[in-house]
């Protein structure tokens, strides 16, 4: 396995989980810390990770951002509405309470 990969294991459905493989620490990663901060940088892990798991036909929740990333939902909601407003698209599935 690739430095900054994982392996994820999610709810695909009632008592069935798949395996996602994403990139949690990429490369670039301290540049974007450095250079735009803390807030740019789970951004793009946002941008990033929501992607690789769409790509793999799967859809992540706030729930799955909050464990990979640590931070509350409610930072990732913030996060995710600014992500939008700047144009990029941020798809997550829903989870069944209505989230």
């Amino acid at each position: 396995m690739d430095l900054g990969k994982l392996k994820y294991y999610i709810a695909a459905r009632k008592q069935e989980y798949r395996t996602l493989m994403l990139t949690l620490v990429d490369a670039a990663d301290e540049d974007t810390l450095s250079s735009q901060g803390l807030s740019e940088l789970r951004k793009k892990r946002i941008v990033r990770l929501t992607e690789e798991a769409q790509k793999q036909g799967m859809l992540l929740t706030y729930e799955d951002l909050n464990a990979l990333l640590l931070s509350s939902v409610s930072t990732l909601k913030r996060d995710i509405n600014s992500l939008k407003r700047e144009g990029y698209v941020v798809s997550l599935r829903r989870r069944r309470n209505g989230q």
